[in-house]
């Protein structure tokens, strides 16, 4: 994937608010899990810096994000808290990391079926 266009950039400023992020420094954040990849897988992945990260806060803006990527071919990639080790979830074609710390709240439970 190529860099996001201006109209993308805007798009999910708009969207989102202070919610996105392009900085390169938090981006780099975003490109690993809880560790960095080791070297040797490093060199088979390749790049794995994002090219925004986004935070929604609520189920109709994860739609709306997800039928706008869906909509351009945008790879999105889900992240809880990046605890997985050594690759679990990585932009590994580029993209939009979503980040899922906004959307914690715990709606229902249902016992019988572990949900």
């Amino acid at each position: 994937m190529g860099k996001l266009a201006k109209e993308d950039k805007r798009w999910l400023e708009e969207k989102f608010g202070t919610r996105v992020n392009f900085r390169l420094d938090e981006r780099i954040l975003y490109s690993h899990d809880i560790a960095s990849i080791p070297l040797l897988f490093s060199r088979l992945i390749g790049a794995t810096i994002p090219e925004a990260v986004v935070q929604p806060e609520s189920e109709e803006e994860l739609i709306s994000l997800v039928r706008w990527a869906t909509e351009r071919k945008i790879p999105l990639i889900p992240r809880g808290k990046g605890t997985s080790g050594y690759g679990g979830v990585i932009p590994i074609k580029g993209g939009i990391v979503v980040d899922f710390y906004r959307l914690r709240r715990i709606i229902s439970i249902d016992k019988e079926n572990r949900q």
